[in-house]
């Protein structure tokens, strides 16, 4: 009876493998993904600049510190900017409150929705603090992504993927693990428990886990290694592709190009314009219509008055691929001398010579183009472009 209830202790059955595999599976492959993915997201948007404009003209005051250097007195703007992206894309959903002159997040509140009026946020959390008072929704920024069915698609597919991984590891591990015949000429008796318990507890166990041993046996036992045991040995292949699939399915669901989500740096660059336009620019435009919205508002934006989150100088520059976009931005009048050094990432001279537009014919500026009368159907050409508001 003794001899049945101790080989108890070295089994285990298939399903209690497969259950822990499992669970092991989708905790920690799915969490890999989905912090891979929203790593990628922060990390790139904190890198667009808020440009801030009052009447049209790009300012830099106030709030433009506010969005790209200072937030609040705990937190930079890439901290900041950061924490808010990661819980809109983990939770869906986050909320900021203004205290004062600074913003900070949320750390959880509870949102009352209300068809004809205002929403209502109570329970309001700020790290550890918690607010008495509620807010209308005209008094905070509420950022919240529409994305809830996306993720529960991909918890409904982890569950076929992780038992999946699971049995694909489970495998691996069978497959690969050392496995031998112990011979036993003589039925085990009382009196040769403790030898027996010593060798299966102890002697077994560091004769496999060392690199160099020997395995003493008394008369009556010999060992003997199952021949072709490494025949059905199985790589990490199957568990590595089934890995790569959890990956693509979390990373389509984000936007998220695949070589990005694993962050695979020798095809970036070629998928760079994808991930911009797809997740990138979206959550760009969700951020600067809650800002103009409640911070700004309808009156200040109608004349002009407006912040913009700029994620074209994300990108790293390129010198010889920009050079030519410059080139001919600066010849058709599109952009000034201070646009193209924006563009390459310095800061504009603010002189009244690089703020001027020139055209083709010799880069002339435009007022010197207007003022010559002798250009045949140059001054009708001027007039339609002025009257077209191009320039």
């Amino acid at each position: 009876m003794w001899f049945r209830d101790f080989l108890g202790k070295f089994f285990t059955t298939k399903t209690d493998v497969v259950v822990g595999e499992t669970l092991k599976a989708t905790i920690f492959f799915k969490e890999l993904a989905i912090q891979n993915c929203i790593r990628a997201i922060a990390n790139t948007l904190v890198m667009a600049e808020f440009e801030t404009f009052e009447n049209g003209v790009e300012i830099k005051g106030p709030n433009h510190y506010l969005f790209n250097v200072e937030p609040n007195p705990n937190q930079n703007a890439v901290e900041f900017w950061s924490e808010v992206i990661t819980r809109l894309v983990y939770d869906d959903e986050c909320l900021v409150i203004q205290q004062g002159d600074y913003l900070y997040l949320a750390k959880s509140f509870s949102k009352i929705d209300s068809a004809f009026y205002e929403d209502t946020f109570t329970n309001v959390v700020v790290k550890d603090l918690g607010l008495k008072r509620g807010f209308k929704s005209s008094e905070v920024l509420y950022f919240k992504l529409h994305d809830t069915k996306v993720k529960k698609i991909i918890n409904g597919l982890f569950i076929d993927y992780a038992q999946l991984l699971g049995s694909a590891m489970s495998g691996f591990k069978r497959n690969n693990r050392n496995k031998g015949i112990l011979r036993v000429k003589t039925l085990i008796n009382e009196k040769d428990r403790e030898f027996y318990e010593d060798l299966m507890n102890d002697k077994f166990k560091k004769f496999f886990n060392s690199e160099n041993a020997v395995l003493p046996l008394q008369d009556g036992y010999s060992y003997e290694e199952l021949k072709g045991n490494n025949t059905g040995v199985k790589d990490s292949r199957d568990i590595k592709n089934l890995i790569n699939d959890i990956f693509e399915m979390v990373a389509s669901g984000f936007s998220v190009p695949l070589g990005i989500a694993k962050g695979d740096v020798a095809t970036v660059d070629g998928i760079t314009d994808n991930f911009l336009m797809q997740c990138i620019n979206p959550k760009a435009k969700l951020i600067t219509a809650e800002l103009n919205r409640k911070y700004y508002g309808k009156d200040a934006y109608l004349k002009k008055s407006y912040v913009k989150m700029n994620t074209s100088r994300i990108r790293n520059v390129d010198l010889e691929k920009i050079s030519k976009s410059a080139e001919v931005l600066f010849r058709i009048g599109v952009n000034a001398i201070d646009d193209n050094l924006k563009m390459l990432g310095r800061e504009p001279l603010n002189t009244n010579w690089s703020k001027e537009r020139y055209v083709t014919k010799n880069y002339q500026s435009v007022e010197a183009i207007q003022q010559e009368k002798s250009l045949k159907g140059g001054e009708k050409w001027w007039k339609i472009w002025n009257k077209g508001q191009l320039i």
